[in-house]
């Protein structure tokens, strides 16, 4: 049953056009940001906005940096 569920939402993508596919990726990101942030902020509740970004930044490196190392591995 998942499965049907997950080829129909693959072919509801494939129609979708290249600029509505680039729309969702960039508001999937901009979450995956904000929920970063905020666990971030959850840890360090009197954290200023300029700790926050560079904290966040950093969290944004390691994992960039993980996943290559994850795929140079594979």
């Amino acid at each position: 049953m998942e499965t049907k569920n997950l080829d129909k939402d693959t072919e509801r993508l494939g129609r979708l056009k290249p600029e509505e596919k680039i729309a969702i990726a960039i508001d999937m990101t901009d979450a995956c940001v904000r929920i970063c942030a905020e666990g971030i902020r959850a840890q360090n509740p009197d954290i200023s906005e300029e700790e926050l970004v560079e904290k966040l930044r950093k969290r944004l490196e390691w994992i960039k940096r993980k996943q290559t190392h994850r795929k140079d591995k594979v």
